[in-house]
């Protein structure tokens, strides 16, 4: 009897505890969003954050491997530049060695003549004394008519053995001096030998290292290419953003009527510009490239925050190619100001914004180089400033006007 009055105790609670649980359920604010959509838009963040880091890991890969490519680029030019000072340093050696040789040989031809001539001369005493012999002088001095005789012809024979003596000498000082320059004029040709050899050598180098630099200034070029269409396609990107930029302002319905005055400077301090509107050389491939913008880079590569230059709704708030995170502003009257390459973003589609509130920090994402804000200005009901390469026009004004 007490478990059924338990049991009937237990259903009578149960009956009175469902209608308060249905109620629960029937009164769940409307602004609660189902978990799996949170999970959904969690995964899409994720996504969009992983591309982020492949495509700014890619191009830091691909920058510093274009700067690899130009420093040995420029140690072969520099080395290609000291091969050819090289070979023209031994070319005028070269030159001036067999210009010594040439001098050398002619003066030992001369030189040679000269013992020729004195050899003859010697080859003749020589016979005379072997043909007369010692005997021959004494009789020449016995035959003196007198002893004033006697004298002068002992003087006379004293001159011819001096003279014989004198050739003797001249003979080998002229034959060492023959031999040295023929030694000298061997160390000569050994020297124009090496120098060629050298010559030769450097020839197959200053080959080679052009061989090395052409295959590395394709390479380059290759880069260098990849990185014009990541240019060519930004300007892609940007002719694209106006098309949807249109439709975003349209879809806003903006209760704002554009900028009146000044615009407030939209990075806080300190910060300094690195680029300018307009034709720059590109800092990826060096190259000739319009700059719809304006680069303001923060001290020492900090986060500062972005702030809205002018009271406006947030049209976009999120990934945009090569602008990376990107926040856009609509201040009515056709005017949109754009904030890229943040590192963090705080506002999101559809909330207003008053000027100078922070919208974001500032980063390196997408097409970047270091951690900088850049900052255009679209004017669509004014005249196009230019147009871009496919003819379509360009409504991106400079910046620095409206400060």
């Amino acid at each position: 009897m007490l478990a059924g009055n338990t049991f009937r105790k237990h259903i009578w609670i149960a009956v009175l505890i469902l209608p308060l649980v249905i109620s629960a359920f029937l009164f769940v604010p409307a602004e609660a969003v189902p978990n799996n959509e949170i999970d959904a838009k969690q995964e899409e963040l994720e996504e969009v954050e992983e591309r982020k880091r492949e495509e700014k890991s890619t191009l830091e890969q691909r920058l510093n491997r274009e700067a690899a490519l130009k420093e040995e680029l420029e140690q072969l030019e520099h080395r290609l530049h000291e091969l050819q000072e090289e070979q023209q340093r031994l070319r005028n050696e070269i030159a001036a060695v067999e210009d010594e040789i040439s001098h050398a040989e002619e003066e030992l031809a001369e030189a040679e003549e000269r013992l020729s001539y004195q050899e003859e001369l010697l080859n003749l005493r020589l016979r005379a004394i072997q043909q007369y012999g010692v005997v021959s002088y004494l009789e020449v001095l016995f035959e003196s008519s007198s002893f004033s005789d006697f004298l002068t012809r002992l003087y006379n024979l004293s001159i011819i053995a001096s003279n014989d003596l004198r050739l003797i000498e001249e003979i080998q000082a002229e034959r060492d001096v023959i031999q040295a320059w023929k030694d000298e004029l061997e160390e000569n040709k050994a020297e124009l030998e090496d120098m060629r050899r050298q010559v030769a050598a450097n020839e197959e180098e200053m080959k080679q290292a052009k061989a090395d630099r052409e295959v590395i200034l394709d390479e380059l070029q290759g880069e260098i290419a990849k990185t014009l269409q990541a240019i060519e396609d930004l300007e892609k990107e940007a002719q694209r953003l106006d098309s949807m930029i249109r439709e975003l302002i349209a879809q806003a319905q903006s209760q704002f009527s554009g900028i009146d005055g000044d615009l407030n400077w939209p990075i806080e301090p300190p910060t300094r510009i690195t680029s300018g509107f307009g034709w720059r050389r590109d800092p990826f491939s060096g190259q000739q490239a319009w700059h719809g913008g304006v680069d303001i880079a923060p001290h020492g590569g900090s986060a500062n925050y972005i702030v809205a230059a002018e009271r406006g709704e947030v049209i976009y708030s999120g990934w945009n190619g090569g602008y990376g995170n990107c926040v856009m502003l609509d201040h009515g009257g056709g005017t949109v100001t754009l904030y890229a390459h943040m590192s963090s973003l705080l506002v999101s589609k559809g909330d207003v914004v008053d000027r100078g509130e922070r919208i974001a920090r500032a980063g390196t994402t997408g097409y970047s180089t270091g951690v900088h804000l850049h900052f255009e200005v679209r004017e669509y009901e004014k005249a196009p400033v230019r147009s871009y390469p496919s003819g379509g026009p360009d409504h991106r004004y400079d910046p620095m006007k409206y400060f």
